[in-house]
């Protein structure tokens, strides 16, 4: 490039930069824009990287350390936050435009497949020197999404004013629409819970009773989740599957709009006193292997049927629970092609496990657009209020806490058999201050879903902080033996046993398994500990996680554990900790 083109692209890029910079400060002042701090931090860092010319080197990686302030070990395929986050920054920015009309002079646009933010002005509204086009460092190859974008800056037309008398126009059009409708917040996409269609056809003669009794038990273990839609392969002529399993086989799997399918293959055998149980999820559309395992176990003198029972168990819940197969596999696809309904329910699970505000407001948002398209969804509702109560908004305020129960009472009569219906209500009714109908939720919740490890880790926790401390941790052990991960409401149930049996090493070294800087159950017990222990740089780094998320201003009122409903001996406990690491709760002296 010579000094000419240099100079060039100097000026064009300073006048560029000015124009982009303003409508970036203008909309981030305006009111209609319902970004959140993250997204306006996010795309702030993006223009701020743009305009320095390192757009080609920002990656997710660089993103969740810049922006995020994740750690160096941060990795984008176990965390998706910088997906999640770019994704709800694009129907941000959508949502506002839209707004806007006529009004838009200069959009800010962030194309999907990168992270190089596009401005695109209105027609006739900006010079052309004003318009800025991603540049990108010599050596490098734009990504064809960024060429494509850049082509059409400065002539895209209103979609009103496209004339569709040709046909060449029209076919335009429609591909135009197809590809960006669902996209767009004016016409919502709603989707369902997976359906998982259970394959139990043998492979060979010899093993077709065996078989039959997993592929029965296997969808009967399914069934009883409400993450996933069950249904069973139909049987071949002859073999009856009702004499061996109680089970009868239904007519082929009826498609439900809005869920996505998932073939589950079993192989069932038995040779030299092992069993072992093979199994493949297939996307039925690609025929992908999308995952897959074998899970063995030696007979060694132990009754048959119950080994073969305790591996479809283990199976079901390797699926479908909270952190299963099929559940992570809907949350990645929820990422990529965002939806309401259903994708909402995964947002709140994400949100309610690391109980994270921004994460809890944006699951809080989705549901309640979601409601509005589909009052009546019974997981839509449970989760509703669920949020409610995690955001702490049910335990604060009466008209919160009666909206948090009726919804999760919506639940149940909607779906009497889910048992996340039940836990809805468990939460809603304890945030309530009815701890004993809380208690009989929970329990109607177990006794539906006896596999699923998370219901006994949210009710042994209520029943621990409420003082019913054997249950608690009988439940919280419960919880832990069955999954293959001890769930959080299990682990903190036992940091909080330890604590209050003043063995504070154990509390520490499990509350920081459960590290989270937007934990504060978890951050005030914490601090606690490292008061019984005198332990200054432990109380220093657990006070500025508090600090992160309540301010300054408000550590005086840490009274988190009473207002959770905490029993009077626990709350007690909690704050002689608190005050020997040198903090005092709001009305003590």
């Amino acid at each position: 490039m010579n000094a000419g083109q240099d100079a060039d692209r100097a000026a064009c890029c300073t006048v560029a930069e000015r124009a982009a910079r303003a409508e970036l400060d203008r909309m981030l002042g305006d009111p209609r824009f319902h970004g959140t701090e993250r997204h306006r931090k996010l795309l702030r860092y993006l223009v701020d990287e743009f305009f320095a010319g390192r757009s080609a080197s920002v990656k997710a990686y660089t993103i969740a350390i810049d922006v995020f302030a994740r750690p160096s070990s941060f990795d984008p395929a176990t965390d998706p936050i910088v997906r999640v986050e770019a994704s709800r920054l694009r129907a941000a920015l959508a949502q506002y435009y839209e707004a806007l009309g006529d009004e838009v002079v200069l959009r800010i646009e962030l194309p999907k497949g990168n992270y190089v933010p596009l401005f695109v002005k209105a027609e006739g509204k900006l010079p052309e020197a004003s318009l800025a086009s991603p540049t990108v460092p010599l050596g490098v190859a734009a990504p064809p999404a960024q060429l494509h974008s850049a082509a059409v800056v400065g002539r895209r037309m209103p979609m009103a004013s496209v004339a569709i008398g040709g046909a060449g126009v029209l076919a335009l059009a429609v591909a135009f629409y197809t590809s960006t409708a669902d996209h767009f917040p004016w016409k919502p996409v709603l989707s369902e819970k997976p359906t998982v269609v259970v394959d139990v056809q043998p492979q060979r003669p010899k093993d077709h009773q065996e078989l039959r009794k997993a592929g029965g038990y296997l969808v009967h273990a399914l069934s009883q989740f409400s993450s996933v839609r069950t249904l069973a392969q139909e049987q071949p002529a002859g073999i009856d599957v009702a004499s061996v399993t109680g089970w009868v086989a239904p007519g082929p799997a009826v498609r439900l709009a809005g869920s996505k399918e998932y073939r589950l293959s079993i192989s069932y055998t038995v040779t030299n006193n092992v069993q072992e149980l093979s199994w493949q999820v297939v996307d039925p559309q690609s025929n992908e292997a999308l995952r897959s395992g074998v899970s063995k176990v030696p007979i060694e003198g132990d009754d048959a049927d119950e080994i073969q029972q305790t591996l479809v168990v283990r199976l079901a819940r390797a699926l479908a629970g909270e952190d299963g197969v099929i559940t992570s596999l809907e949350a990645a696809r929820q990422i990529t092609a965002p939806s309401l309904g259903y994708g909402c329910v995964l947002q709140a699970d994400m949100a309610l496990a690391r109980t994270d505000p921004e994460n809890l407001a944006s699951a809080l948002a989705c549901l309640e657009r979601s409601l509005a398209y589909k009052e009546n969804d019974p997981d839509v509702s449970a989760s509703l209020a669920m949020i409610l109560v995690a955001k702490g908004e049910a335990s604060t305020s009466a008209i919160a806490a009666d909206r948090a129960l009726k919804l999760a009472d919506t639940a149940v009569a909607l779906a009497p058999q889910a048992s996340q219906s039940y836990v809805a209500q468990m939460m809603a009714r304890f945030a309530a201050g009815d701890i004993e109908a809380a208690f009989l939720s929970g329990q109607r919740a177990s006794a539906l879903n006896p596999l699923d490890e998370a219901i006994p880790a949210r009710l042994g926790l209520l029943q621990y902080i409420s003082g019913h401390w054997g249950e608690g941790v009988r439940l919280a052990r419960l919880a832990e033996t069955n999954g293959e991960y001890i769930h959080h409401d299990a682990a903190l149930t036992l940091a909080l046993d330890a604590y209050r049996g003043r063995r504070y090493d154990e509390a520490l070294l499990r509350l920081r398994q459960l590290a989270n800087s937007s934990d504060r159950a978890v951050n005030l017990l914490r601090l606690a500990v490292a008061g019984q222990l005198g332990l200054t740089q432990e109380a220093a780094s657990a006070l500025e996680e508090v600090r992160s998320q309540m301010g300054p201003t408000e550590i005086s009122l840490l009274a988190e554990p009473v207002t959770r409903g905490y029993a009077p001996e626990l709350s007690a406990l909690i704050e002689d900790g608190l005050g020997k690491a040198g903090i005092r709760l709001a009305g003590n002296p």
